[in-house]
């Protein structure tokens, strides 16, 4: 054990949590363009970023590799963060905790008003801080992979590497530490006016008249849970003749890595106690799906990623399970606008098993004659675990280059992905 600075607790919190939207895990976002399309990739997913959503869009392509070269080279980064995390990540950047502790310490050392304003400005920020992070979520969602496209005539296979971090940080933030801190506000307001303002405060006083450190009185708490996923597979899709339909399956065995992060802070009479485990497990997985092209525009898509459930404990019985996760999708694929719905087919639980999730999403993509995409999208949870979120982005195609980028907005988070491809 050591001693606790003013909310360290709060600050190893993002530690924890850094690496998902984990209020519910869902389906998942992996690149730039789905992101900007609200999530919508099952039907209207490309050769690309199929794959990620259904591993039969592979197959919609006529022509070799060879001539056509619309095989690519892609690098993918997605990154959702909720809005306490966000607050959390500007606590430690700002380096709060450290700003009140050094301030009461240059205060005992030079007892002036100039000393006693620094420490009256960081109390009142620290305040503002944990007011705005009490009953948030410290949420993040990243993923960062590479693979490589590789179509053929009416079949065609991609291989990927990358991985997922989904975490969640629950902070418990006691009422007795908002009296403190507001104890100090007014005892350095007292110093400060030389007595006349603020209410002095003999009990946050050592035996020589000093300050004492106010982390050696805070009795907060928190937890955080993260899953970090990691994925080696290959992705295969052919199209077959069915009722006279041409109808594209696909699957996408893989190789997964789970590491599973429990992490407990607490308080107690000033001293910091700090309670981890994790648990890893190396297990096969698939993801497999269907879809079909009707009128030639119009095309259906069916597919269910992580077909195998899996559940990892820790020795503390923490416990997290990954399910199967089905979705239908439709599109409409045109020369210039395209625009796709898709929907979870039923609720998933996150990663705590506290929250349910079922997303219904729509894309709008318009493709310009001179290489460039607009794009939006709109994401809705029929559960109301998540909020909803809207979201843009563009991308361009110059020569064999690719760009995609793309933001999202939510009323608790925030998002934001890059693409960056080479055609081959």
């Amino acid at each position: 054990m050591k001693e606790l600075k003013p909310y360290r607790i709060l600050l190893g919190l993002m530690i924890s949590a850094y690496g998902n939207t984990a209020l519910a895990d869902g389906y998942g976002v992996f690149d730039a363009r789905t992101q900007s399309l609200g999530g919508t990739g099952v039907a209207l997913g490309s050769l690309t970023t199929g794959h990620f959503y259904n591993p039969a869009l592979t197959a919609f392509h006529e022509g070799h590799e060879e001539r056509t070269q619309d095989g690519s080279h892609s690098f993918h980064s997605v990154l959702s963060i909720s809005d306490g995390a966000r607050t959390t990540l500007d606590m430690v950047s700002d380096d709060l905790e450290s700003r009140l502790s050094d301030a009461i310490d240059n205060l005992n050392a030079n007892l002036t008003e100039e000393t006693a304003r620094e420490g009256l400005e960081a109390a009142w920020d620290l305040n503002a801080a944990i007011r705005k992070l009490d009953g948030k979520s410290i949420n993040a969602d990243a993923y960062v992979g590479y693979s490589i496209s590789i179509p053929a005539d009416l079949e065609g296979g991609t291989f990927f590497v990358g991985s997922r971090a989904i975490g969640r940080g629950v902070s418990d933030i006691r009422p007795e530490d908002y009296d403190l801190l507001d104890d100090y506000i007014e005892v350095l307001k007292f110093i400060e006016s030389g007595s006349s303002d603020g209410v002095d405060h003999p009990e946050l006083r050592d035996g020589d008249g000093n300050l004492l450190n106010p982390g050696l009185r805070m009795q907060s708490s928190g937890s955080g849970v993260a899953v970090l996923l990691s994925e080696l597979g290959v992705s295969a899709a052919k199209q077959y003749p069915l009722w006279g339909q041409q109808v594209s399956l696909g699957i996408a065995p893989k190789v997964v890595h789970l590491r599973l992060f429990h992490e407990y802070w607490r308080a107690v009479n000033g001293e910091f106690e700090n309670v981890g485990e994790d648990e890893t497990d190396l297990y096969f997985n698939l993801d497999v799906g269907a879809a079909v092209t009707l009128a030639e525009v119009w095309r259906v898509g069916l597919a269910i990623k992580d077909v195998r459930s899996k559940s990892v404990s820790t020795e503390s019985g923490r416990r997290v399970r990954l399910k199967p996760h089905a979705r239908l999708g439709m599109a409409y694929i045109g020369n210039s606008w395209s625009a796709g719905l898709d929907a979870d087919l039923d609720k998933t639980k996150d990663i705590q098993d506290i929250d349910q999730r079922q997303d219904v999403s729509l894309g709008i993509e318009y493709r310009t004659s001179f290489g460039m995409a607009l794009r939006t999208g709109y994401r809705h949870d029929l559960a109301g675990s998540v909020d909803d979120q809207l979201s843009a982005g563009i991308g361009w195609e110059i020569a064999r280059l690719r760009l995609d980028l793309t933001y999202a907005q939510g009323s608790d988070s925030q998002g934001a992905a890059l693409h960056i491809g080479w055609a081959h």
